[in-house]
């Protein structure tokens, strides 16, 4: 591990905590593979199951390794890397691709830089603090977002809709807005069951 650590540094970084964290960054761009290739379904469920492990690494980093210092710095910033492609570049790309158009890009656009100033205010501020967070998590725009890619693969929402409400979340991401902070293990546990019912509705309501 060492000598590999010599020629690929990060690899010293590297526990179960950033291992997840890194295979959700795959996820991101294996949704836009998804969209692209009209598998709009499997794209939604996908973004919610980034949602998921986003809770998940960022509980395994603070209940079981949070003694390793050097791990949870680089774990820090990655999470961020990972946010910004999963939950504001990916749905962006996604819309792009199901309107092309002037709009959906100022869309995109927008969802991006609030993506960028949200995640970078987060970095300053303490994220462990227990009152909530100000201005709408990027993690909770993600679950917004599968939702409602998957009303619009089941031809409940169209494409303007999404793209109204990416505006919407592009906005509330940078309010002064509190948004209270949920545990992980109760959340991930709602949203798997939750989605998976939200989605059998859709299709069969």
């Amino acid at each position: 591990m060492r000598q590999i650590a010599r020629v690929f540094p990060f690899v010293c970084f590297f526990d179960l905590a950033n291992g997840v964290t890194t295979f959700n960054i795959v996820l991101s761009f294996t949704m836009v593979v998804m969209v692209h290739q009209g598998e709009l379904s499997w794209a939604a469920s996908i973004m919610c199951l980034a949602t998921m492990l986003d809770f998940i690494d960022g509980h395994i980093a603070r209940t079981w390794l949070a003694g390793d210092a050097p791990r949870r710095a680089f774990g820090k910033h990655l999470d961020s890397f990972s946010d910004l492609l999963n939950f504001s570049i990916a749905p962006a790309i996604a819309l792009i691709l199901l309107l092309p158009s002037s709009l959906a890009v100022i869309a995109g656009s927008a969802l991006v830089l609030s993506g960028v100033l949200r995640l970078a205010v987060f970095a300053i501020n303490a994220p462990d603090a227990p009152a909530g967070y100000r201005g709408l998590p990027t993690t909770y725009s993600g679950l917004l977002f599968a939702l409602a890619f998957q009303s619009m693969a089941a031809h409940r929402l169209g494409a303007h809709d999404v793209l109204t409400l990416m505006f919407v979340i592009a906005l509330f991401q940078v309010t002064n807005l509190k948004f209270p902070k949920f545990k992980a293990v109760p959340t991930v546990a709602f949203i798997a069951t939750a989605y998976p019912l939200c989605s059998f509705l859709l299709y069969n309501a």
